[in-house]
């Protein structure tokens, strides 16, 4: 049986105890959907609340995992780490002459703001 705040499955909910007008306000530090993940933030809720907390669990896996990879960038430092280390091996036994190849120079790279009709917004 739920009772208060606690869940069936003994999870803690984060929902305060007295609703006013003011509480949903002072949660939006609290969200990611001014950021790069609240796409994913928002389909990780979605599926939470179609499937609810015990069975969310099982199935919003996916949704889970997408939103915690945009939150720490894991597999991305991982593949750069990955691929750094090739390339340095690479080097390393000599088939690389450079340290980086096709590296953009300072200053080599100006962005073109009238492509596409981007102003520079």
């Amino acid at each position: 049986m739920a009772s208060g705040n606690i869940t069936p499955d003994g999870l803690s909910s984060v929902t305060p105890i007295v609703k006013t007008k003011y509480t949903d306000s002072f949660q939006l530090g609290m969200s990611k959907q001014s950021t790069r993940c609240g796409f994913f933030e928002a389909q990780f809720y979605r599926c939470m609340e179609a499937f609810g907390t015990k069975l969310g669990r099982l199935h919003c896996d996916l949704e889970h995992r997408d939103f915690g990879e945009c939150l720490t960038s894991e597999k991305q430092k991982k593949r750069y780490d990955a691929m750094r280390a090739e390339h340095w091996k690479q080097y390393m036994n000599g088939k690389n002459d450079k340290v980086y190849e096709n590296h953009v120079e300072l200053g080599q790279y100006k962005p073109d703001w009238y492509r596409y009709g981007n102003l520079g917004r």
